[in-house]
């Protein structure tokens, strides 16, 4: 059986053909078989958790009436904005709480991390926390709460001051900021120092 030239040519049409045909068919299949749906770009690439600024070496000031109030530093910072405003303050965090007086007195806050939820006026220290006042008055504790509004520190855990004179130890604790004025709640004892 002999094979024309024209036999062949009507060959490479239809090989031609399929070819053309195939590569619309993978076309048609890629291009209709991806979707863009809400949920699936949401779940593949998730902002959820992601901050939206990042700092090393951070330091924060609130003012009021043109006076500083309190200054933070902090190792680390993440600001995030989800359904709330707030800052993640982690690495060694240090508070200076100025009170308004002709001496500048200020009380220290150190910790390992804290939030500062400026959607409700929270600042949360947690972890190794030590609150220290201008006359020397050391707060120990696991958590301590800024309520900017009240302008109160508290907390619902256990707690330890140290005076020049004596220990006391409770559970629960309510202060001014600069930590002149405080209660223990459910104190467990007060002992002497003796030196």
């Amino acid at each position: 059986m002999a094979v024309g030239l024209e036999d062949l040519q009507k060959l490479e049409l239809e090989i031609d053909s399929l070819r053309y045909i195939s590569l619309l068919f993978i076309i048609y299949f890629f291009f209709f078989s991806c979707e863009n749906k809400k949920e699936n770009i949401d779940n593949f690439v998730s902002t959820e958790n992601a901050a939206i600024e990042e700092l090393t070496h951070a330091e924060i000031l609130y003012t009021e009436n043109g006076k500083l109030k309190v200054k933070i530093i902090s190792n680390q910072m993440e600001r995030y904005y989800e359904k709330e405003d707030k800052i993640e303050l982690f690495g060694g965090v240090l508070f200076d709480f100025y009170k308004f007086d002709n001496d500048n007195k200020k009380t220290i806050l150190r910790c390992e991390r804290a939030t500062i939820n400026n959607s409700n006026n929270l600042m949360i220290a947690n972890d190794n926390v030590i609150l220290k006042s201008a006359d020397d008055k050391e707060l120990i504790t696991e958590q301590l709460i800024w309520d900017k509004n009240e302008n109160i520190i508290f907390t619902e855990l256990e707690v330890m001051i140290k005076t020049e004179g004596e220990i006391i130890t409770g559970i629960g604790f309510k202060s001014t900021p600069d930590f002149t004025e405080y209660e223990i709640k459910k104190a467990k004892g007060t002992f002497s120092i003796q030196k």
